[in-house]
């Protein structure tokens, strides 16, 4: 379950893991809400954790 405050330790490593890899990070990428009306994260469009993300597709 994911909090509103903020990632668990569990979110933080897997980021920790994904940079030190190389991977894209940023979740805003492929969301599902990625567009003006839907998404009201202020960290869009660089997210790279968000409660209400959901993959694309």
């Amino acid at each position: 379950m994911k909090s509103k405050t903020g990632p668990g330790w569990k979110d933080r490593f897997t980021l920790k893991v994904k940079k030190w890899l190389g991977m894209n990070v940023i979740l805003c990428d492929n969301c599902k809400w990625n567009w003006r009306g839907a998404c009201r994260n202020p960290a869009r469009p660089s997210a790279t954790w968000c409660p209400e993300y959901e993959k694309r597709g």
